[in-house]
């Protein structure tokens, strides 16, 4: 079945009914979602993994560990070598590749992979490192950690999400933004400090109105990059509707929360870092907290938050009562974080 628009991909796995297959070869089954522009079109596809190739990033190399056949590989990490490396590689869909998130340095391999028709999953680190604990591994090398990156896609494969390449074209400008304010504010800073010699004040002035124009320019051509691109375009004119929602913020979340419209609202909020987390024990019943998320998004939010809850009487009415209810304001502001993305992310599913 074909549909005209753009298509994405999200994969969802299942534990498989045969429970035999667990314990024996950590078979699992895949659900596949496309997303297309006119709706969702849902396919059932069982697919069973029995190689898991385990690949170790650095800034100039790649270890890579091949479950089925027990070899260790050592290749740059460079497109060159990677895609000679894959050339070599027997194909099947049966093998999932695991890579190491390292801060970048993994994209081109990812990317490469992906291109190539395999099963792709990006392993973070912090996850990597517990099951390591849990496994009594205290030994670490790169072979060892491209070993464990192969076990652990074995061992919790029904936890992991299948990467989709997908092009976020705002995300380099985004960023980039945001270093160049960072900056600027720094500067802003060493101005007011005292006893300033006067040649060091006219290099920090200099400095100043450099990056005050630059990001000037940066912004005019975000702008026209968002306005060139239809989806974008009505994206964005759905967040500037929503009270509390500046340009700024509306560039942010474009750009650093592209998922906005296509998952649910839990999935939402923990990306964003305001989803509530229950700490019980026993007797006990701890607050709720929020914890992680996209640092940028949330930061963003919680303007947002701050000025929908004065000016959007709904949020105001959902503020007051919580405060009114004997709430924090600090945790009243966060869930009106909360209820604000999920708006916006039922808003935008209506383009999709």
């Amino acid at each position: 079945m074909s549909k005209s628009g753009n298509t994405r991909r999200h994969f969802v796995l299942r534990r498989p009914q045969n429970k035999n297959l667990m314990s024996c070869l950590c078979h699992y089954q895949v659900r596949t979602l496309t997303i297309v522009s006119t709706g969702i079109m849902i396919m059932q596809k069982d697919n069973i993994f029995n190689t898991y190739i385990g690949i170790d990033v650095s800034k100039d190399k790649l270890d890579i560990f091949n479950s089925s056949t027990g070899e260790f590989s050592q290749i740059k990490n460079d497109k060159k070598a990677i895609k000679e490396f894959i050339s070599t590689f027997e194909f099947s869909k049966q093998t999932l590749v695991i890579i190491d998130l390292t801060g970048g340095y993994e994209a081109v391999c990812v990317n490469e992979f992906c291109f190539a028709g395999f099963n792709v999953t990006r392993a973070e680190g912090r996850l990597v490192k517990s099951f390591a604990k849990a496994s009594r591994q205290l030994a670490k090398t790169d072979k060892i950690d491209a070993k464990l990156l192969a076990d652990y896609g074995c061992k919790m494969h029904e936890q992991l999400d299948l990467y989709i390449p997908f092009e976020n074209k705002l995300k380099p400008y985004i960023m980039r933004l945001s270093d160049m304010k960072d900056v600027l504010q720094r500067e802003k800073n060493r101005l007011k400090a005292p006893n300033q010699d006067a040649f060091v004040l006219k290099c920090i002035k200099r400095t100043i109105g450099h990056f005050a124009k630059e990001i000037m320019l940066f912004e005019k051509s975000l702008k026209n990059l968002i306005s060139t691109d239809n989806e974008l375009h009505k994206k964005y004119n759905i967040l500037l509707s929503q009270k509390g929602v500046g340009v700024k913020s509306a560039y942010i979340l474009l750009g650093l929360l592209p998922e906005l419209g296509h998952i649910n609202r839990r999935k939402i909020a923990a990306i964003a870092g305001v989803a509530p987390y229950a700490k019980d024990s026993g007797t006990l019943s701890g607050y709720r907290f929020t914890k992680g998320g996209r640092k940028d998004v949330k930061k963003a939010l919680f303007m947002c938050a701050l000025v929908a809850v004065r000016y959007d009487p709904k949020m105001k009415a959902f503020y007051d009562n919580l405060v009114q209810n004997g709430k924090k304001k600090m945790v009243a502001n966060t869930a009106a974080m909360r209820k604000l993305v999920i708006i916006l992310n039922a808003k935008c599913k209506e383009l999709y």
